[in-house]
């Protein structure tokens, strides 16, 4: 897979998969085929001084080991945050599932956050604790 940025003209594809507002300040990288074709794609939106909402989507669930590093790599060196978050609907078990194995942690459960029923579930993880960029890969290492 090839990881690249996302042009805005992409932005609609994931949208479709995860129905979040685009604003101006949204960015976003994708993983794609040989072809073009989007596989997988990692937006970030909501910046703070100190955090960032990260936003995944995938079709081929392959896509998401292309994308850890670098979309990682954005938060927490390009852009220097101290803090990734992420938000979960409770209806969606598959990333429930996958969000705290990439290393998220549940902070904090919305009740009908999302509609009668449905919870928001925010997660978030700190730069010291995430295994996915180089200074703290080589920790986990030595």
């Amino acid at each position: 897979m090839i990881v690249r940025p996302a042009h805005p003209s992409h932005y609609g594809w994931l949208q479709k998969r995860i129905d979040i507002q685009i604003g101006p300040d949204f960015r976003a990288i994708e993983a794609v085929d040989g072809e073009g074709r989007v596989h997988g794609m990692v937006g970030f939106g909501g910046w703070t001084q100190n955090a960032a909402s990260m936003h995944f989507a995938l079709d081929n669930p392959a896509a998401l080991r292309s994308l850890l590093r670098p979309a990682f790599g954005i938060v927490f060196q390009d852009f220097g945050k101290g803090l990734a978050v992420a938000t979960v609907l409770s209806t969606n078990e598959r990333s429930l599932a996958v969000v705290p194995r990439i290393g998220f942690r549940e902070t904090y459960r919305i009740r009908d956050g999302w509609d009668v029923g449905v919870d928001l579930v925010l997660f978030e993880m700190r730069r010291n604790e995430c295994r996915w960029i180089a200074e703290n890969a080589a920790k986990e290492a030595a």
